[in-house]
């Protein structure tokens, strides 16, 4: 009888046929034979592999070192073999394999007995693998996890889910019969599962605990397949070092309703930034239209009570001068309004240039010297030589410290008022401080809110509430800011504080 094969030989046919991975490499790793059952199991057929670093193929990173031990030791010793092994299919899933190395060496006339090649045999046993340890995380935690009120997943070291209790099942709307032993890739949308497998790989590598709501933003998919929900979930991770290898639990919640509140949040935000801005626009326009009219005002009482256009009566002079008096603080009303307006709207534009900062305060300490005298209270300058030239908008930085030294002014009935300069490591700092009435701790938290005013109502001197809040905001658009100490009854100090980084800072 002939038993001959009409295409292949018999060679090629226990080759091709074998019911397990079969693969050969050089001694070096060169793949040099791959069977069909290889091409089955690993993905890659004969052509991808072929020539190829066995390595470079098959073994996961961290797994390079357990793979060239077991080469060396089949290499050294004949044969090797590991059971459970980890390896990589092409399309990037782990796997676990029983596997088992024999070395083959050089034979026939004039050959040296050193190794030809090394035969291995590959058994793929991820599905029992993935049972074992289901078996025994489900015994150790199983009950512990069903009593929690996240859904709780655990993987193995493959990422494969060996447990997943009853508020995951009610999560994902899938059984625990339909996920135990897949990917944890199938519990998300499918644009996100390639992306996600080398993330997991990378956190199994160096496991470290994240809590809720750090890392990714991440999708669960809920039901299976394409046609599932998709919804955002926030996850914590625990690794699991036990002695049967290491697991990673994932702890899940659904924040579908956190993101609307937020998405919610985020579009009233913008209208409200919206309006705002109308808002900054309208006092901007409004402001500049209100002060022709008031300047006018302002003038031509002036011109009455300078009495240009004939005497007038005390009634009369009187009347007048209340007139002026009220248009002038409408009109510091809505040049500060104005001033806002520019701030929050954006308009404001800053031209920094060389300041002489000694010169600077000779010059503030020069325009408010009537002002302090009136009130018979002294107005002291401590400058050191050499005082320091900041770049910085000279107008800016003028108003704050007209601001800052008329409050102090206003607000001090005896005593004294210092302006002082000084210099804190790289920090320029302008103080003004005085001996006036203080303010409480609980005021200082509202100082420089918009339209605010602090301390007793009755003994508030004639202003707008709105110099504090806009020398803080200067300040921060010249890159300083404002600090203050104060006690009731011993005064108060304001520090302009310019650090570093503000400007630079010449001799």
């Amino acid at each position: 009888m002939d038993y001959a094969l009409p295409h292949r030989s018999l060679e090629q046919v226990l080759i091709d046929e074998a019911p397990q991975a079969l693969i050969v490499t050089s001694p070096e790793g060169e793949v040099w034979l791959w069977n069909r059952m290889a091409q089955q199991t690993f993905g890659y057929t004969a052509a991808e592999a072929l020539g190829r670093p066995l390595a470079e193929l098959l073994v996961p990173a961290d797994q390079i070192e357990e793979h060239a031990a077991l080469q060396q030791r089949a290499l050294r010793e004949g044969e090797a073999q590991a059971r459970a092994a980890m390896r990589r299919h092409q399309d990037g899933r782990l796997m676990y394999v029983d596997l088992f190395k024999r070395m083959v060496r050089e034979e026939g006339p004039g050959a040296t007995g050193e190794a030809h090649c090394v035969i291995s045999t590959y058994r793929d046993v991820t599905a029992q693998k993935v049972a074992r340890d289901a078996q025994w995380i489900g015994q150790r935690y199983r009950n512990l996890l069903e009593s929690v009120p996240d859904a709780i997943v655990i993987v193995n070291d493959s990422g494969r889910i060996v447990l997943f209790n009853s508020q995951a099942e009610r999560l994902f709307g899938r059984s625990r019969d339909q996920v135990l032993g897949s990917s944890i890739e199938t519990l998300l949308p499918t644009r996100y599962r390639h992306v996600h497998i080398g993330h997991r790989t990378r956190y199994h590598a160096t496991p470290q605990m994240r809590s809720m709501g750090a890392g990714l933003e991440l999708y669960g998919l809920r039901g299976d397949g394409n046609e599932g929900e998709e919804f955002p979930v926030e996850i914590s991770l625990s690794p699991l070092d036990t002695e049967e290898g290491r697991f990673v639990m994932s702890a899940i919640r659904d924040i579908t309703e956190r993101k609307r509140f937020e998405r919610e949040l985020q579009e009233k935000n913008a209208a409200l930034l919206v309006a705002n801005q109308a808002k900054d626009r309208f006092l901007a326009t409004m402001s500049h239209e209100l002060r022709t009219p008031l300047n006018a005002i302002i003038g031509f009482t002036g011109i009455l009570l300078m009495r240009l256009s004939g005497e007038l009566t005390s009634e009369q002079e009187r009347q007048l001068g209340i007139v002026k008096s009220s248009a002038e603080h409408l009109l510091s009303l809505i040049n500060d309004l104005l001033d806002v307006a520019r701030i929050q709207a954006g308009m404001v534009q800053l031209s920094p240039e060389p300041v002489d900062v000694g010169a600077l305060l000779r010059e503030v300490h020069a325009s408010l010297m009537p002002l302090a005298q009136a009130k018979s209270l002294a107005f002291e300058l401590d400058m050191p030589e050499g005082a320091p030239v900041l770049q910085v908008d000279r107008r800016a930085l003028r108003q704050i410290l007209i601001n800052l030294s008329n409050n102090a002014i206003k607000f001090t009935e005896h005593g004294a008022v210092r302006l002082e300069l000084r210099h804190e490591g790289r920090d320029t700092l302008v103080r003004v401080r005085d001996t006036g009435v203080g303010i409480s701790e609980a005021d200082q938290k509202k100082l420089f809110g918009a339209f605010t005013q602090v301390g007793d109502p009755r003994r508030r001197p004639e202003g707008t509430g709105m110099g504090l809040h806009l020398s803080a905001r200067l300040a921060e658009l010249l890159g300083a800011r404002i600090e203050v100490e104060s006690h009731v009854g011993e005064g108060s100090c304001f520090t302009l504080r310019f650090g570093a980084q503000a400007g630079a800072v010449a001799a």
